[in-house]
């Protein structure tokens, strides 16, 4: 797996790319086609005053992106505990992945049907844009690909967020589907008035 190394707010060694490099021959093992994969570090400050150090590390493939993101003072710890939350969630989406595909292969045979080629479609991250207004931080544009409910609630928690925005096919719409505080999950629809 080809990874793309950045660092900002941070001096990247030759030592730190190394180090970097060296953990991340554990990932070599996954089995999908890795279309775009980037490790970033960079040093925060905190609301105390202290510097933090963060790795967030990104991988995208044809079905699903999968992020990971980690701080702790020292670069070498936060590095690590995002490889390895990185293992964890691509062991997760290969389980999710084995299950879904035996779910729908099942279900194919009940109905005597065929399972149509790529059955689960995913997401590619186009380009990040910073705005430099104060309440607009940032911004990002994605490639939608239709998918139902239960695989955008899929997606959105490999990913880890609160929200994720989906293009619903039975509908023919643009729905964010979000968590709600009680822990379940709610899905706004569009109203043109």
């Amino acid at each position: 797996m080809d990874v793309q190394i950045k660092s900002r707010n941070l001096r990247l060694t030759d030592a730190l790319q190394e180090y970097i490099q060296t953990r991340l021959q554990r990932l070599d093992k996954i089995d999908q086609k890795v279309t775009d994969a980037k490790f970033e570090i960079r040093s925060e400050r905190n609301r105390t005053g202290g510097e933090q150090m963060v790795a967030q590390f990104t991988i995208a493939t044809k079905d699903a992106i999968l992020r990971t993101e980690e701080k702790n003072r020292d670069i070498h710890v936060a590095i690590d505990l995002a490889i390895e939350r990185m293992e964890r969630q691509i062991r997760r989406f290969r389980d999710k992945r084995v299950f879904y595909r035996r779910r729908q292969a099942q279900m194919a045979a009940e109905a005597g049907e065929l399972l149509p080629a790529g059955t689960l479609d995913g997401l590619d991250v186009a380009d990040e844009e910073e705005t430099p207004t104060e309440l607009l931080v940032r911004r990002k544009r994605f490639k939608i690909q239709p998918m139902s409910e239960e695989e955008a609630i899929e997606q959105m928690e490999l990913l880890g967020h609160d929200f994720f925005v989906f293009f619903n096919p039975d509908l023919a719409e643009i729905n964010v589907l979000y968590r709600r505080r009680d822990g379940l999950y709610g899905v706004i629809q569009p109203d043109l008035a």
